[in-house]
């Protein structure tokens, strides 16, 4: 039986929300470095496993569990471009989109190969508020998600928007070679766009391993949803990404309101029939970006 409408907004929300955090990162990355990186759900993996390792091993609290989560996932995800994208920067289009394949694959084996296959949940204490007369109940980790999210797009945007670097990515997004002949030192810019989206994707995985678990496809398992809402928002825009997110999210879960179960339980049907939809409509995706080719 369907639940209330009402209901299936707030787990809109809460999808709209983990994808959001891993689609902002995902877009970064093609926005300014104009590759599609396959391994970034791996990234959000290794955000997952960090979490859980914290909470469990470290006994920090779940804030301060996200905070390392970032961190290492930052610093983790900026490393290994270093050591595979950059070398490979003037390759051209396809040979970065072969790699980050390739290291996905790696990436997901080795952390199988070190952690196990087992799913491993993260023990935090759940409160359920229910709204009986508004006919929908939400808990104090679907509050904590969608709150994270928002604090982080509002970082997001004070970041983009107030600060010199966060200026300095938008100009190199919009033209790289104009920003390097202005005195844009692009090289850093890349190193902070691999740090940011590598540490969004941590972030990421730590909300997945609450709301789910961690395991090593659980970054590989929203990688399909991730990409989708970045194209929905319009590719290589942090701010269409988001509202893609929320808008896929929205989609799958109010889906369940008026669709038959074999249909609603491919979820990455739903996604790819709301993409279609909207870009029918609006070929740019909700902000309007003109997919680049090279």
């Amino acid at each position: 039986m369907a639940l209330p409408l009402a209901q299936e907004l707030i787990f809109g929300l809460v999808i709209g929300s983990y994808i959001a955090l891993g689609a902002i990162g995902f877009t970064l990355v093609y926005g300014l470095i104009n590759m599609i990186n396959f391994a970034h759900g791996e990234f959000i993996t290794i955000g997952a496993f960090v979490g859980y390792l914290a909470v469990v091993f470290g006994g920090m609290s779940l804030p301060v569990a996200l905070v390392v989560a970032l961190g290492v996932a930052a610093v983790i995800g900026w490393a290994i471009a270093r050591l595979t994208f950059e070398p490979m920067n003037d390759a051209g289009a396809v040979p970065l989109l072969l790699m980050s394949i390739g290291l996905g694959l790696v990436l997901r084996n080795g952390i199988r190969a070190i952690a196990g296959p087992d799913r491993r949940n993260v023990p935090v204490a759940v409160t359920t508020y229910r709204f009986e007369d508004l006919g929908f109940f939400v808990t104090s980790n679907q509050l904590f998600i969608i709150g994270v999210t928002l604090f982080v797009v509002l970082v997001l945007h004070l970041f983009l928007s107030r600060t010199m670097i966060g200026i300095s990515m938008r100009a190199t997004a919009d033209n790289e070679s104009l920003a390097l002949v202005s005195g844009i030192d692009t090289r850093l810019i890349r190193n902070a766009v691999w740090l940011a989206a590598s540490g969004l994707a941590g972030v990421a995985g730590v909300m997945l391993a609450v709301s789910q678990s961690a395991n090593p496809s659980v970054g590989f398992g929203q990688l399909l949803l991730i990409i989708t809402a970045a194209i929905l928002g319009g590719a290589g825009s942090p701010y269409g990404a988001v509202a893609g997110s929320y808008l896929l999210g929205v989609g799958i879960a109010v889906s369940v309101a008026f669709l038959p179960a074999d249909i609603v339980a491919l979820s990455s049907t739903m996604a790819f029939a709301i993409l279609i939809v909207v870009l029918l409509v609006r070929p740019g995706g909700i902000a309007n970006t003109e997919v680049r080719t090279s």
